[in-house]
């Protein structure tokens, strides 16, 4: 018994079609469920290894400001990808903005970058060299 694979991170959602957008039609995640738990609508973008981005779609907005001051922070959420150079270009042609601009990190040996979700998460997206 024990820690088997990890599971999900949750992200609070402004633009629920944004974020999908980011995950999916960016970053490649496959859109699974959605699950209407009443107040809350949560949205699965799932990776391979059935792990996932679990955004929620707060139905009061006013709920979804309160949490983003209420709730902890998050530094960052990291990908390992096939193809950061193609990851990157299409991220330059959907004006997403950069924390880090893609470059190479010797002493972790990857190739990386940063970038903001549609709500603010930092984003990294890394591949082994």
């Amino acid at each position: 018994m024990g820690i088997r694979r990890f599971d999900h991170v949750a992200i609070n959602s402004k633009d629920i079609a944004k974020s999908r957008a980011f995950y999916s039609g960016i970053l490649g995640l496959d859109i699974g469920e959605s699950v209407d738990m009443g107040d809350v609508i949560l949205h699965y973008m799932r990776l391979p290894d059935g792990s996932a981005v679990e955004l929620f779609e707060h139905k009061d907005r006013k709920i979804y400001d309160e949490l983003q001051t209420k709730e902890g922070f998050t530094k960052h959420i990291a990908f390992n990808v096939d193809n950061i150079d193609e990851l990157n270009q299409k991220l330059i042609q959907n004006d997403m903005k950069f924390e880090m601009d893609l470059c190479v990190l010797e002493p972790l040996k990857v190739k990386a970058l940063l970038c903001f979700d549609p709500d603010g998460v930092i984003v990294e997206l890394a591949q082994k060299i």
